[in-house]
């Protein structure tokens, strides 16, 4: 799926006939990428079942957001990822508002939770404990996905800033086909996108980089 389209790019450049219509239909996919790697997250509303290890604190921090909804969260010591004999079985099923709870942007039951914060309440999310030959004590050792969390994640409708941004970039793209602009690198996962002999470009990329900043997923 996409949140922008060859009709928009063909609109906003004043294209009216199908000879670039493949050429538009892979710059809109390289440049959703480039958002995505940016961003460091999925774009679009989709459903989510992931596997986590506990962090032996009251804290969790899902992998997408902002998360609409959590559907299911279950916590088996011998879950393993879901590979665990019977693992997650419907015991290990935990309560929303008794067991955990998701952190919301506002006092709303229906808010979304940009943070993408599971508190456990009550105690920690179990990290199971270990011993060490020649120690009385044992010590933190490692979930090995003993929780299982199902929810909903991502924009239902794509906010306009990033939809322009990403707009903006397919047609930087496509004119600097027209300018000897050729492309000549790019990283997503650093989000650079370099347009040889084309200054004026590269500038407007760094201008979409800023406007898309406040989406960018902040890693812990």
């Amino acid at each position: 799926m996409t949140w922008t389209t060859k009709t928009t790019i063909k609109t906003l450049q004043g294209i009216s006939d199908s000879s670039l219509d493949s050429v538009i239909d892979l710059l809109i996919s390289q440049a959703e990428e480039l958002v995505k790697g940016y961003l460091q997250r999925e774009i679009e509303q989709a459903s989510y079942t992931e596997y986590y290890s506990g962090t032996g604190t009251p804290v969790l921090v899902l992998n997408q957001s902002p998360v609409q909804s959590v559907t299911s969260v279950y916590i088996d010591p011998k879950g393993y990822y879901g590979d665990g004999t019977d693992a997650f079985p419907e015991s290990s099923l935990l309560v929303s508002g008794t067991d955990y709870v998701l952190r919301k942007n506002n006092a709303s039951a229906t808010e979304v939770s940009d943070s993408g914060i599971l508190y456990r309440l009550g105690t920690d999310w179990n990290r199971p404990q270990k011993t060490q030959r020649g120690q009385l004590a044992s010590s933190p050792g490692i979930g090995k996905g003993n929780i299982k969390v199902a929810y909903i994640a991502g924009w239902e409708t794509v906010p306009a800033d990033i939809q322009f941004a990403t707009n903006r970039l397919v047609t930087a793209m496509l004119e600097s086909r027209n300018h000897a602009g050729r492309i000549h690198s790019e990283s997503i996962e650093d989000f650079s996108y370099t347009l040889s002999g084309s200054e004026a470009e590269a500038s407007l990329l760094d201008s979409i980089k800023g406007s898309l900043s406040r989406y960018r997923k902040v890693v812990l």
